[in-house]
């Protein structure tokens, strides 16, 4: 499974080939441009060779229509490039949270979906993450401070999971991690490893100290037949026995 999957819906996919169809067709032009201008050169110079008359109104409107069209042609691919990226960034305000940078509640949906089959489900890992001083740091401190701290964790939430699955903002306070073949050694080796980073963080004291609540969910004891049930039993453990990161 790739990460970029929130880059593979049915309308990027359709507009990579009309992007592609463009791209040969301004080849096409340009070389068929280049084409004209030689033959026009050429036969402009065969013109003044067999006769001593200026040239006439045939070649002038030649020149014209070639100038106008290489023109049309350099302003295609300013415009091409101007709209790639304008594409770039409407993907990532589509797909990504605009806070964090990590992938959005669509994203989210996306990623647990593809986890739904028999290759991936067997062995699944879900964790869900909170900031549990959040709220206080909201109430206390500023929503200013709180985004701040929304920013360090899922960066360090980000960094550590790229070794080890699969990372989302699912809203608000609320971070899905999933990871394939995952078992006890996996998800602690995560754990302990994310724990340390969360440490050396609050050590520098650089704003409020980072807080985190947690559950876990090993579909190798869970044995649940969807997707849907895992997501629901973490929901389930977050609120009824959550766990600290030490």
């Amino acid at each position: 499974m790739k990460p970029e999957f929130y880059n593979t819906s049915k309308r990027a996919n359709v507009y990579n080939s009309i992007f592609i169809y463009k791209i040969i067709s301004l080849i096409v032009a340009v070389v068929l441009a280049v084409t004209l201008a030689v033959l026009f050169i050429r036969d402009k110079a065969l013109y003044k060779e067999f006769t001593d008359s200026h040239p006439t109104a045939f070649f002038i409107v030649v020149a014209i229509f070639l100038a106008v069209y290489i023109l049309s042609i350099v302003i295609d691919f300013f415009i091409l490039h101007h709209t790639v990226s304008i594409r770039r960034r409407l993907n990532n305000l589509a797909f990504l949270d605009h806070l964090t940078g990590l992938p959005n509640r669509y994203s989210c949906d996306l990623l647990i979906e593809s986890f739904n089959d028999e290759e991936h489900l067997p062995d699944t890992g879900f964790f869900l993450m909170q900031i549990s001083n959040l709220g206080n740091i909201n109430v206390n401190e500023g929503h200013k401070n709180g985004n701040y701290l929304i920013s360090e964790f899922s960066s360090i939430l980000e960094d550590v999971a790229e070794a080890y699955g699969y990372v989302g903002r699912n809203g608000g306070n609320e971070f899905i991690v999933l990871l394939e073949d995952c078992d006890h050694d996996k998800a602690d080796r995560f754990l302990s490893e994310l724990s340390k980073r969360i440490r050396g963080y609050n050590d520098l004291n650089v704003g409020a100290p980072l807080e985190v609540r947690y559950s876990k969910v090993l579909n190798k004891e869970a044995n649940k037949e969807k997707i849907s049930e895992i997501i629901s039993l973490g929901y389930q453990k977050i609120r009824e026995m959550p766990l600290a990161l030490s």
